[in-house]
């Protein structure tokens, strides 16, 4: 199995989390160039406010995992998670293009998606989504905000993966029910064809977490306004990262879920000092 996860899967992985993050950047400069001309101050977002959303998500996607009722709990999973990346892929299309059209190629998207589940359309719609969460949220926070979120969250996830084992099992839970916020990514590009339905934990496909990816996104949004230069080091960096926890994930000597999160905070974190020296 480790022959499997090469190089080839790695390409894959890093042209979609490139894609999201270059499509991500791009849409945080032409928002930031809109509010600046139209004189909007979008508000802040602080610490404390983050920490605060984030465990409210994830308590509610846990109840609903763990404790919601068997018959409809697909149901309000998959409902949610539409709901979700339907609004972030409109803040997305919506800065490119601000007119009715913004909905009507959203619902496409979404429909898209519903009636051809396959893996391509699943990473199309994941990458507009996370590109488009990740961008206009990153404007809201100081980069030095994003290095603490970063800090924390790494930990976090170190804990939630090999202590707990709680961010596995939802992970798991969440593949079964289809509500995947993640990439899944293939070796070979004939398996983009495959169904998302067939994705099934430790099988042919790596998948690569939504928060290893809007994270990122996060610090380099946040760096718009110090220069388009800086997001694009962090970016950089950050796909240096992601590299790091691959090399980890093929090396290990039995295959199993890691964090992933904290080689790509850490290299972006040096990114980011980088831009401090230039």
């Amino acid at each position: 199995m480790k022959k499997f996860f090469g190089w080839r899967i790695f390409f894959w992985e890093a042209l979609l989390f490139s894609l999201t993050l270059g499509l991500g950047i791009a849409t945080a400069f032409r928002a930031s160039n809109i509010l600046e001309k139209e004189e909007v101050l979008l508000p802040s977002v602080s610490f404390p406010q983050f920490l605060l959303y984030f465990f409210l998500a994830n308590l509610f996607v846990f109840l609903i995992l763990f404790f919601g009722p068997k018959q409809g709990k697909g149901f309000v999973l998959r409902t949610v998670f539409l709901f979700s990346i339907g609004l972030s892929t409109l803040l997305l299309i919506n800065t490119w293009i601000p007119n009715i059209f913004s909905f009507v190629l959203t619902f496409l998207l979404i429909f898209l998606w519903l009636k051809k589940p396959s893996v391509l359309v699943h990473d199309l719609v994941m990458v507009f989504s996370m590109a488009g969460a990740g961008s206009i949220l990153g404007l809201r926070i100081e980069p030095e905000i994003v290095v603490t979120l970063l800090l924390f969250f790494s930990i976090y996830d170190f804990i939630a993966v090999y202590k707990t084992g709680h961010m596995v099992k939802m992970a798991k839970e969440m593949i079964k029910k289809g509500a995947i916020i993640a990439l899944i990514v293939p070796s070979k590009i004939s398996d983009f064809k495959g169904e998302i339905g067939q994705v099934k934990p430790g099988g042919k496909y790596l998948i690569l977490g939504g928060g290893d990816i809007v994270f990122p996104l996060l610090f380099c949004s946040s760096l718009i306004s110090e220069g388009i230069l800086s997001s694009l080091i962090v970016a950089s960096f950050s796909v240096l990262g992601l590299l790091a926890s691959f090399l980890i994930f093929i090396t290990q000597k039995r295959r199993k879920p890691i964090p992933a999160l904290p080689p790509i905070a850490l290299f972006s974190i040096i990114g980011f000092l980088i831009t401090k020296i230039l």
